[in-house]
């Protein structure tokens, strides 16, 4: 499914407008991405326009090297995945944000899990 910019163009004017309604008063709303009910969709619209179009509400930026300080007033991120019980020799760098996305367990036992969360501690 293809876009055609004034669509595009029409989307992020109707996306800033209500962000500026929704900031009167000094109250700040978090509005919902039309695309959210269907991922599909979202990856469609956003994959195939990034070149000629970027979200309002997203601000990309380039990664950092681990080992770097923060600069004042940022978020760290720190993104692991598909650990499968092996978490014993991960240096895990300083962060705000921790998400671990994927399989934390080999076979799934309570003992693996319980492993797991002692490691987060």
């Amino acid at each position: 499914m293809a876009f055609t910019l004034s669509e595009i163009m029409a989307a992020r004017r109707q996306q800033s407008q209500a962000q500026s309604q929704a900031q009167r008063g000094n109250r700040t709303a978090v509005e919902v991405d039309e695309y959210s009910t269907n991922p599909t969709q979202a990856f469609t619209f956003y994959n195939i326009n990034q070149g000629r179009f970027q979200p309002p509400h997203v601000h990309m930026v380039d990664p950092m090297p681990h080992d770097a300080p923060k600069p004042p007033g940022h978020t760290r991120f720190v993104c692991i995945s598909d650990t499968h019980s092996r978490t014993d020799s991960i240096q895990m760098p300083y962060g705000d944000v921790f998400i671990h996305a994927g399989d934390f367990t080999e076979l799934g036992l309570p003992s693996e899990v319980k492993k797991f969360n002692d490691w987060l501690g």
